[in-house]
Parts: C-alpha cells; structure tokens; sequence
C-alpha cells in the first residue's frame, strides 16, 4: 500500500510541474505576441504619423469586437489643427487618416462575407487602386491589383464605421480606408 501511496504521490508532483510549466510558456507566448507589434512614429510640426501592427492599437480606432482580426499593419496619419504651434493661429477641426490591412482567418473571414451576403445596400463603386497604399508589400499589392474588379465590402456594419469608410476584400484579408474628412 506504501508503494501504491508513494508511485501516486510521484505522479502528482509530476503532474503539477508540468502544468506550472505550460502554464508559465502559454504566459511567454502571449508576452511575445505582444512584443512582436511594432510602431514607426514620425512627427513634423502638426502632422503625426504611425505605422503600426498592434491590434489593441487599432481596436482604438476601429471596433473590432464583432470579428478581430488575427494580424494587423496600418497607417494612421493625425493632423492637428488645434492652434497649439506656430503654423495655425485660429484653432479648427483636426483631421486624421486611416489605412489598414486586417487579416482573418478563414471561419471569421466566411462568417463576413455570409453576413454581408443578406445585407440590402448600393454599389459603392470603388476603385482598387485606392486601396493601393504606398506600404503595402508588393506581393500584397500584386494581389490588390489581381483580385477582382468589383467592390465587396461593407465597413459600416463590422468596424463601426460611418460614411467616410471604405473597404476592400482580398483573401483572407480587407483593406480599410477612412478619414475624417470627405474627400479621402
């Protein structure tokens, strides 16, 4: 009975430190995913540029709750128009612009496109050469360049976006582009 008692004993502390040390990797891994965004800052008197793969960051931006993305990469471009430098003595409204890659995976990706299939609304009529965004990798704009002509998407209803939203499909991928103006 000792011995029985003794082998249990073992196979439980065996038990218990394996768990601590998946547990302690799952930790590491989380804390290298977010190690692994990156952000380009530029700021020239009152225009501020970042270029960014950080998802929490653009979850600011955008509403990503209803279908997160997995990969990010975007560039969000604030322009302040609020009289605190030399170039602007009258304060007015800033401006911002937004372009965004956001990548799903394939379930999360077809739940999109099934919801956005029962949707009533008008052909936006975009072209795909303004969703051609001077950072994109050329393979990424091979592909852009490759898919087809007609406008799928419809930001309105995933990102919590409003008019000056638009969006481009690509496989597994869309395209975002907004601003705070009406003329991006």
């Amino acid at each position: 009975m000792t011995k029985n008692k003794y082998h249990l004993k073992n196979t439980v502390i065996v038990f218990l430190v394996t768990a601590l040390i998946l547990s302690c990797e799952t930790r590491t891994d989380k804390n290298n995913k977010q190690k692994n965004t990156t952000h380009k800052i530029k700021k020239a008197n009152n225009l501020t540029q970042t270029i960014s793969t950080d998802i929490n960051l653009l979850g600011k931006l955008l509403d990503l709750t209803t279908y997160k993305p997995i990969e990010v990469k975007f560039k969000f471009t604030f322009i302040d128009n609020s009289a605190q430098n030399d170039r602007i003595s009258v304060p007015g409204p800033s401006d911002y612009y937004l372009e965004a890659i956001l990548y799903f995976d394939s379930l999360t990706f077809v739940k999109i496109k099934d919801f956005e299939k029962n949707l009533e609304w008008m052909e936006q009529n975009y072209k795909k050469e303004e969703f051609n965004f001077e950072w994109l990798s050329n393979d990424l704009q091979n592909q852009l360049m490759n898919s087809n002509l007609d406008y799928h998407g419809h930001p309105d209803f995933f990102f919590g976006s409003g008019v000056n939203r638009k969006c481009w499909y690509l496989e597994n991928k869309i395209l975002i582009k907004t601003s705070s103006g009406s003329s991006y």
